[in-house]
């Protein structure tokens, strides 16, 4: 198992008491289980960094020493492939991120030169972003960033390592600011959603890379590592000093959701602080803006459109704030250049009621085992998903023979009404796929003796196809 699923396994469930025929202790179990997280950490973090130094050096500032303290590296060393296939053979003293240094790293105004440039990008969000309040803020955010050298490090390499997730947290550090100042939050918590928002998803520079392209047919080990990234993301956050705490708490919750769907923890949303929920509302924003960011200027009513079937997964007033944000963005001005028909929305919806049948059939099996945290999950990700499709309509005959009986007129009048719908059930995919991960976990725990709702349970699963479901 990874790094990443061990260190899941162990916030959830902690190390479980081993067998009487077992010769290691619990306690045993216990260090050697952490001493495997960190190493495959280091190993991943240590990996990158290689990457980086072929062009933009990487040099030790301080000597590196590992757990018994013999010197491995001498400060000022180039840390190049050669020397830190030596580091990952040892233990080391202290975490690498605090014995190295990156040259041309992103100060404050390397950053917030780009921030402006990536915002101009975003409809809607530009036009937030260029007001004067907006921007006095983004420059304090970018000053209080550069205070702490871990966190241009880091930002640095992910950067350079994960274009991708690099500007998914620019948009999150961005909006969230946008959002924040909308509620009017103090300075301090301006900072934690700012700082939160851009590095909410370092986790991943912990991880195998094609974790964080992946989108279905995760096995039950990736998906654990996957879910684990907020809390490595928290690992390190908890090594840069001075940073306030509340940083860290915000980055480990900002997947977890009020109704209790969320992870790693499951938990619900009295327990939930303002902040995380912000980065969490920017984090579902930026994953559908990169679904729909070829529909051009439609885009940002797209995003509106899935923010309707998330309501009720954040607080009220973050969710308000959001749908601010983004309806400051200007009206489309062009006509859309594709539209899915009205036979693949059809065909989609069936299939997508399907799964949708199996899945409450099965929800409805493991909502009977003893009340848990996990029976509480599946019982409120399955009565979102049961609101989210009655409104979508897909169980209404009445749609079906619309869809059925479109004619080549009606598509380019009503092209929208096909997006809109084409949306809905983008959305109903997520929550589906969501809802079968938290059943994944639930019927692994069904006790080995209870051998027929197991395998009633484990083939039920097995009906759920998300690679016939999954959008294009």
């Amino acid at each position: 198992m990874t790094y990443a699923g061990n260190l899941l396994a162990l916030n959830m469930v902690q190390v479980k008491t081993p067998v009487a025929n077992n010769k290691i202790n619990e306690t045993t179990t216990l260090k050697e289980f952490k001493r495997r997280m960190m190493n495959s950490e280091t190993s991943s973090y240590c990996k990158n960094l290689i990457e980086v130094n072929k062009t933009n050096s990487v040099i030790t500032n301080q000597p590196i020493y590992n757990d018994q303290g013999i010197l491995l590296l001498a400060e000022g060393s180039d840390l190049s492939e050669k020397r830190a296939a030596v580091l990952l053979q040892h233990k080391l003293m202290k975490p690498l991120e605090q014995c190295v240094g990156i040259s041309s790293s992103l100060d404050a105004k390397k950053l917030y030169e780009f921030l402006n440039k990536f915002a101009e990008n975003i409809p809607g969000l530009r036009a937030v972003t260029v007001k004067d309040d907006y921007q006095k803020s983004l420059r304090q955010m970018c000053l209080f960033y550069e205070k702490h050298p871990l966190l241009q490090q880091n930002l640095t390499v992910l950067a350079l390592r994960s274009k991708k997730t690099y500007y998914q947290s620019l948009f999150s550090a961005l909006a969230g600011l946008a959002i924040a100042i909308q509620l009017k939050l103090n300075a301090r918590e301006l900072q934690t959603v700012f700082i939160a928002g851009l590095f909410h998803d370092i986790g991943f520079l912990y991880l195998a890379p094609e974790l964080g392209t992946k989108t279905y047919e995760f096995t039950n080990d990736e998906w654990k590592a996957l879910q684990a990234h907020p809390l490595i993301a928290k690992r390190f956050l908890d090594l840069v000093p001075e940073l306030p705490k509340e940083i860290g708490e915000a980055i480990a919750n900002h997947h977890e959701r009020i109704d209790g769907t969320g992870y790693p923890a499951h938990i619900f949303g009295d327990k939930l602080p303002m902040t995380s929920q912000i980065i969490a509302a920017t984090d579902n924003i930026i994953f559908n803006h990169s679904r729909y960011k070829d529909y051009g200027d439609y885009a940002h009513t797209m995003l509106l459109s899935a923010l309707k079937l998330s309501d009720n997964i954040y607080f009220e007033s973050v969710y308000n704030a959001a749908m601010v944000l983004f309806k400051h963005a200007p009206s489309p001005t062009t006509q859309l250049s594709e539209v899915p028909s009205a036979e693949e929305i059809l065909a989609r919806q069936k299939m997508l009621h399907r799964q949708f049948e199996t899945a409450k059939f099965l929800s409805q099996k493991l909502m009977q085992l003893p009340t848990g945290g996990m029976t509480r999950s599946i019982s409120a990700a399955m009565g979102r998903l049961a609101i989210s499709v009655v409104r979508s309509g897909i169980l209404q005959t009445e749609q079906e023979e619309w869809l059925r009986n479109f004619s080549p007129e009606q598509e380019l009048r009503e092209s929208f009404s096909l997006v809109e719908l084409s949306v809905m059930l983008d959305q109903i995919y997520d929550q589906l796929l969501h809802l079968k991960n938290i059943m994944e976990r639930s019927v692994e725990a069904i006790p080995h003796h209870e051998t027929s709702l197991k395998e009633l349970a484990e083939h039920a699963l097995s009906q759920l196809d998300f690679e016939e479901a999954a959008c294009n």
